[in-house]
């Protein structure tokens, strides 16, 4: 029988460190010798597939410009959402942040604010939308790659067709309601200003098949007002295959 040895030599080039032997020359990931490997969301913002919206301004030497939440501010109104973003047909939309800031006014009894988000796994967003700021441009966390290939709209104030609850990713409400000390109900006329916030995150991938929407609103029976920004990846379907 003929014995075959096969030698395999590299060089190494690493950091030696307390908790590792000199003489351990197996090699490693990195200098330290840790095994290192990118998260999901860093990877997809390296390949030019993440993008952040938002809505709300900021003007120098002006207050912060807040967006009022759909159905005149007083009710979360479905054809209303105070941002929608979304793809077609070509694509995977993949939701990974959403961050909201709201205040609301609850002045009487029983009055509530709410956030609301959910995905729409039927149709993409409108190809147009009327509302303040309206168009929102997704801004490429790469810098400088390319364009988000959907649309986003922003402080819609003018009816869409009235997006589908999928699957409900979170929900935020607050309420106010008198209590009674010696037979005497609280006096709420003077109104309590509640902030709500909203800070959602994926904790895994998310992948919606185009047509489809991540939808947010904010209301209330009192006006709520805030800003919003939502990050989303969008990949093409060829990415995921699915037989």
């Amino acid at each position: 029988m003929v014995e075959v040895n096969a030698v395999m030599q590299a060089t190494k080039s690493q950091i030696e460190t307390s908790v590792l032997s000199s003489s351990d020359d197996k090699l490693r990931m990195s200098l330290l010798g840790q095994q290192y490997v990118a998260d999901w969301r860093y990877l997809l913002m390296a390949s030019g597939r993440l993008w952040r919206g938002h809505i709300g301004t900021l003007t120098a030497g002006a207050a912060p410009g807040l967006i009022t939440g759909g159905g005149a501010g007083t009710t979360i109104d479905s054809d209303q959402p105070e941002f929608i973003i979304g793809v077609g047909a070509a694509y995977y939309l993949i939701p990974i942040e959403v961050k909201v800031s709201c205040v609301v006014d609850l002045d009487a009894n029983a009055e509530i604010g709410e956030i609301l988000l959910f995905a729409d796994r039927t149709q993409a967003p409108p190809a147009a939308a009327t509302g303040t700021p309206g168009d929102v441009v997704p801004v490429n966390q790469l810098d400088g790659a390319g364009d988000f290939p959907g649309d986003a709209w922003g402080g819609v104030t003018t009816d869409i067709t009235d997006p589908v609850m999928s699957e409900l990713l979170d929900h935020v409400t607050v309420s106010a309601s008198e209590f009674v000390s010696n037979g005497t109900a609280t006096n709420l006329t003077n109104g309590i200003v509640i902030p709500m916030r909203m800070d959602w995150k994926s904790q895994h991938p998310l992948l919606l098949a185009g047509p489809c929407s991540l939808v947010m609103f904010y209301g209330g029976t009192a006006a709520v007002t805030g800003m919003a920004s939502v990050v989303v990846g969008a990949v093409p379907t060829s990415w995921f295959p699915v037989s």
